[in-house]
């Protein structure tokens, strides 16, 4: 019996989507992956409510775990995100063979998100599966605790990457990214306490504690360098994010149903991420950076339109040459009929 989506879900999945696609045109396309900006802010959050979701619906009240059910599980995983994952990252060396990451290497494959997403259904079911025998609480427990070890050793590279066979390990897992588990755990809790969360999101003192504490995080944060508040500012930033946005999604969830435009339009988006996952990387602009610095020269571009009569292919123009590496230091651009000017 197929599981009834839920609305707000699949529209708070479509938000994360959109965040997705703009932090990559901002990285990929301006190469900024290091400044800290807007993008810098989206990017402490936007993952964590994927994984948040992801934990969400990955929760199932009246499931039975058993190995066989953990064998079931784990191949309709392998099938919906290793897959794809294979597939779609062989034809973006092809496509792109200048920024070949192979998929085994999971710190820097493109594809690193589904990857860590089939880990975090693997640990998920294991401790579930393991745990199956005791009560509610004490699942709760061991669940919060595998959570909080994966996300002290992704905290620990300086010790474990001491070693080559370390580093090796820590590269080719990606174990910087296991500190993202706790928040796949806090989504199945939520699922699971929804009752409780409900209530929290009704009592107005509550809420407004969370927003305050998140934008505190947002505009301070980073003003601490102390070396252990690393941790402790990812892990409260996560968490007072998700509640924030995930308390804003479901006390408007009417204006995210397909009733609304709006809601139709998320929801669209919010129930095909994966493939627009996996095709997105082929369609994000590069060099936007000369772009931008050509209107940063032209802060009037409406008087100005680029003259250019030669053909440019895979980068490499015969006039300017290969501008997608070496960029033209002067375009000739027509102020007005009959009159150009050459901008160094």
């Amino acid at each position: 019996m197929p599981t009834k989506r839920i609305e707000y879900i699949d529209a708070l999945r479509g938000f994360c989507m959109y965040l997705v696609v703009y932090a990559h045109i901002w990285c990929y396309g301006y190469h900024t992956e290091g400044v800290v900006s807007f993008n810098h802010i989206l990017l402490n959050f936007y993952l964590v409510l994927f994984f948040f979701v992801s934990g969400f619906v990955a929760y199932k009240k009246d499931i039975q775990w058993s190995g066989k059910t953990v064998r079931k599980q784990l191949q309709k995983k392998f099938v919906q995100l290793i897959i794809p994952s294979v597939v779609f990252c062989f034809l973006f060396c092809i496509y792109d063979h200048h920024s070949y990451n192979p998929l085994w290497h999971v710190s820097t494959s493109r594809y690193w998100f589904t990857v860590q997403l089939f880990l975090f259904f693997l640990f998920y079911y294991l401790t579930r599966t393991i745990t199956r025998k005791l009560g509610s609480t004490q699942q709760d427990i061991c669940l919060i605790a595998v959570a909080a070890i994966l996300y002290l050793l992704s905290y620990s590279h300086v010790l474990i990457e001491r070693t080559a066979v370390g580093a090796t390990l820590f590269s080719y897992l990606g174990m910087e990214k296991w500190r993202l588990y706790i928040f796949f755990c806090v989504g199945v809790l939520i699922r699971k306490h929804m009752e409780g969360i409900k209530r929290w999101i009704d009592t107005p003192i509550i809420m407004a504690a969370f927003v305050i504490v998140f934008f505190l995080m947002v505009f301070f944060a980073d003003k601490i360098t102390y070396t252990l508040w690393q941790p402790i500012r990812s892990l409260i930033y996560g968490s007072v994010s998700i509640m924030v946005i995930f308390a804003f999604f479901y006390k408007y969830r009417r204006s995210f149903s397909q009733d609304r435009a709006l809601g139709r339009i998320m929801q669209y988006v919010g129930k095909r991420t994966l493939d627009i996952y996996m095709i997105h990387y082929f369609l994000l602009p590069f060099r936007l950076d000369m772009m931008g610095q050509w209107f940063t020269n032209n802060p009037q571009p409406h008087h100005r339109v680029l003259h250019h009569h030669g053909h440019c292919r895979n980068g490499h123009c015969p006039i300017h040459g290969d501008w997608q590496h070496h960029p033209p230091q002067s375009y000739t651009i027509p102020l007005s009929v009959g009159r150009e000017e050459s901008l160094v």
